[in-house]
């Protein structure tokens, strides 16, 4: 049986930033928990996600995983843009004591997943669930969408039946996801 849990302690909700970009910064709130828990002293403050936003966009877009490999690189993490993901690959870096931001898609039913995608931290995992900080809040991993905006995103668990379908949309060894490494 499988049960993992990082300590994994920084929250950021992207929904109380202090930006125009609170409802599109999920990637960039997910990055700054994992550069925060591989760096502890990278970060200080509530809201330090903003503060790790703001170096994204003198690399490009919140959304542009180039912008965010930059970034990280600026608080002495390297960040690896992967699009060949499966369970096992989410549970060795877990195993390694790396958390894994992901890039899913978070809109319409886990059957037939639509949307622009949407960025959450695993930071850990059982057999039958991924344990993850969702910025956004927490999701509706059957029928998905939000149903209440920036609650109970803080280690919330999503099935891997129906996040799976939702993370490796075009088939098996297929998720996105960034491969983060202490510099």
């Amino acid at each position: 049986m499988t049960h993992i849990l990082l300590p994994v302690a920084q929250y950021y909700p992207q929904t109380d930033s202090n930006t125009a970009h609170a409802d599109r910064m999920c990637f960039s709130s997910t990055m700054a928990m994992g550069v925060k828990y591989l760096c502890p002293s990278a970060l200080y403050g509530r809201n330090a996600d903003d503060q790790y936003l703001q170096t994204v966009l003198k690399f490009g877009d919140t959304t542009n995983s180039q912008a965010q490999i930059k970034a990280a690189a600026q608080y002495n993490v390297k960040a690896t843009f992967l699009t060949n993901g499966n369970v096992q690959s989410l549970y060795d870096r877990l195993f390694a004591g790396i958390p894994v931001p992901a890039g899913f898609l978070h809109h319409g039913p886990a059957s037939a997943p639509r949307g622009g995608g949407h960025w959450i931290l695993l930071i850990g995992a059982t057999d039958t669930h991924g344990i993850f900080h969702d910025p956004y809040g927490e999701l509706d991993n059957v029928n998905g969408g939000y149903p209440r905006r920036g609650v109970g995103g803080k280690s919330v668990s999503y099935s891997w039946k129906n996040w799976t379908k939702r993370w490796a949309v075009d088939g098996p060894n297929t998720g996105w996801f960034m491969d983060l490494r202490r510099i």
